[in-house]
């Protein structure tokens, strides 16, 4: 694809994310059903439900700017996914589950944030908008709650080393 205007750009940024949240529909359903922590399960579940109406959000917003919803690969998005392959491999290994989810996170945070500056530049109306913001919002409250069990879980590291 050439990118000549920001537009282009935008159209581009908007197929990337589109990659991202279905790699990521695909990524948490293999999370949930593969992991054993009942909160992190909770969690990813919930978020594997917000991502499947994410990727509805995102198809709409294709209609709305009139082109046909089409996903382009990514190596960050693929590379997450390895980490879960290489996890599932060997489960003891760096990362751990929490680690690739809260990685996840922070690429679908990053892919949003991007998207809306450009929907700005483009003075893109609501119907652009509002959905970006939605979701961008829902993926910040997803991190922040995986980063808060992250917060729990290093306190009582400390505990559990002790009583070995």
């Amino acid at each position: 694809m050439n990118i000549e205007t920001l537009e282009d750009l935008f159209g581009y940024q908007l197929q990337r994310a589109y990659y991202v949240e279905r790699t990521q529909v695909e990524l948490l359903a293999e999370m949930v059903s593969n992991t054993s922590d009942d909160d992190l399960t909770d969690r990813l579940a919930t978020h594997r439900e917000q991502t499947e109406d994410h990727v509805v959000r995102l198809e709409g917003l294709f209609e709305a700017l009139g082109r046909q919803p089409h996903a382009s690969r990514t190596r960050t998005a693929d590379g997450v996914a390895e980490s879960w392959r290489q996890h599932e491999e060997s489960p003891e290994s760096v990362p751990t589950v929490l680690e690739i989810a809260l990685v996840s996170e922070r690429l679908e945070i990053r892919a949003y944030e991007s998207l809306l500056t450009l929907a700005g530049r483009l003075a893109y109306d609501e119907d652009v908008v509002e959905p970006l913001e939605a979701t961008l919002a829902e993926e910040r409250a997803t991190l922040g709650a995986l980063e808060a069990l992250e917060t729990e879980r290093s306190a009582l590291e400390p505990i559990a080393t002790d009583e070995t």
